[in-house]
Formats: C-alpha cells, sequence, structure tokens
C-alpha cells in the first residue's frame, strides 16, 4: 500500500506539471462516419480490435484518445499508418473521432499468463523499489481503469502485444537507445526534449519484465 501511495503522489505530481487536456466539444455521429472510413480496419467500429499490436479503443477515456491524435496529427507520436490515416482531418475531427470511440461499450479481458500472474502482480501494484520502478497501478488504477482527468488511459484487459510494444518503445525513449523514432514513444513528455514519467519507468524494466506485465495487463479489469 505504501509503494501505491508514492507512485499516486508521483502520478498526481506529474498531472500538476502539465496542462489538463482540453477536449472540443465532439460529434459522436460525424465520429462514426470517419471511423467507418479511417478507422475500422485496424480498431473496429465499436472500438475492439483484432490485430494484436493495434490497441482496444472502445471506452478508452476522450482525453486520452483525442491527445494521442493530436500527437499523431503532429509528429510528436510517430506512426506512419497513424499519421497517413488522419493527415486530411482537422482538430475537430479528431474530437469527434475520440469522442466516439468513447461513447463505445469498453473492451473485455483476456486470460493472461497465470503462471506469472502473482509476480507480474506485485510489479504492477508494487512496483520494485530496489530498482526504483513505480506501480502502474498508481496513475492507471489497480484495476487498469487508467485516470480520465488527467488522460491516463485504460489499460486493463488491453492486447498483451500492444502493451509490450509501447513499454519497448518508451523504454528505448527512456534509454536513448540509437534506434529510429518510429521505435521510440516520446509523448508522455510534457514538453519535446524531456522525459516524461512512461519514459523514466520503462527504462528500468527488463525483457521479462515487459512480457509479463503485458500478460497481467491483458487480464486485469
Amino acid at each position: 500500500m505504501k509503494k501505491l501511495l508514492v507512485a499516486t503522489s508521483l502520478c498526481v505530481a506529474s498531472i500538476s506539471a502539465s496542462a489538463v487536456i482540453t477536449v472540443p466539444k465532439y460529434d459522436a455521429e460525424a465520429g462514426q462516419k470517419i471511423v467507418e472510413s479511417n478507422c475500422a480496419a485496424c480498431h473496429g467500429m465499436t472500438g475492439t480490435s483484432v490485430v494484436p499490436t493495434q490497441p482496444n479503443l472502445g471506452g478508452q477515456n476522450v482525453r486520452y484518445l483525442f491527445k494521442q491524435l493530436r500527437d499523431f496529427k503532429t509528429g510528436y507520436r510517430v506512426n506512419g499508418i497513424m499519421q497517413g490515416q488522419i493527415a486530411t482531418l482537422n482538430e475537430q475531427d479528431l474530437a469527434n473521432v475520440a469522442g466516439y470511440y468513447s461513447e463505445q461499450k469498453p473492451w473485455g479481458a483476456f486470460a493472461g499468463n497465470p503462471a506469472t500472474a502473482e509476480e507480474a502482480g506485485k510489479l504492477f501494484l508494487g512496483g520494485d523499489k530496489k530498482r526504483g520502478v513505480i506501480s502502474c497501478a498508481g496513475c492507471h488504477d489497480p484495476k487498469g481503469a487508467g485516470n480520465a482527468y488527467a488522460a491516463f488511459p485504460r489499460i486493463g484487459g488491453q492486447h498483451a502485444e500492444y502493451i509490450g510494444l509501447q513499454l519497448k518503445m518508451f523504454r528505448a525513449a527512456g534509454r536513448e537507445d540509437d534506434v529510429s523514432k518510429d521505435q521510440k514513444r516520446v509523448n508522455d513528455a510534457a514538453k519535446a526534449g524531456e522525459k516524461g514519467m512512461m519514459q523514466v519507468v520503462a527504462a528500468k524494466l527488463s525483457d521479462r519484465d515487459i512480457k509479463i506485465l503485458s500478460q497481467f495487463v491483458s487480464a486485469v479489469h
């Protein structure tokens, strides 16, 4: 519990260090039309993806979705497919898409890996003080529900493959690995050139940590 409280306090500091994301008033019906033509092939019409490397989006908090779409649009978050799909969309379109997906039924959960669930659960809920790893639950909630106010995403039940990929990209950014921009994720930082919470935490994770955490998160609900 003490570790979780420490992690929570760090997340509160992270929230206060950056402005809360403001989403323009959105039109979910207009967003649905864009989803039909631009998003459904990868993320599904209702936000449940059949591609494990692509995230489920249904019921995700609208601030997080809007921020990610805007970051793709500006190039702060790099993904060629996403940037191509939203190249012609304006900020209102992005808000409409985010609003539409946020109103869909939340996705479910997977079985996870029972063999490593206890080990991963300790890391998810309590972190690892010896290595300076704070808990995931402090920012993302013990059940993986996220924090809508802070635009921290819901991760519980998300595809393990997607979670693992994102953690490795945050780690590459946090460690300043000599890899291409599309193999790093830096958009958790408030300002370009700084390191955000996810980069700092992921930099301390091993390949095994990432594997078991990803499997554990996929079953959290």
